[in-house]
């Protein structure tokens, strides 16, 4: 399973609710989601400003 399938099992485990999220999911699945979040903004930032890696 990709990164991007399980964090969309989590966030639809939690019916796409943050609050749903912070309050029930367990340390790792907050971590995992939180995480992929970051990541994308990070890419997407990158490739603005020119510093695509890919």
């Amino acid at each position: 399973m990709t990164e991007k399938e399980q964090v969309t099992k989590i966030v639809n485990k939690y019916n796409k609710s943050i609050a749903d999220l912070s309050e029930n999911a367990t340390a790792k699945e907050f971590k995992t989601v939180i995480k992929y979040v970051a990541d994308q903004a990070n890419e997407k930032q990158r490739k603005l400003v020119g510093l695509d890696k890919k």
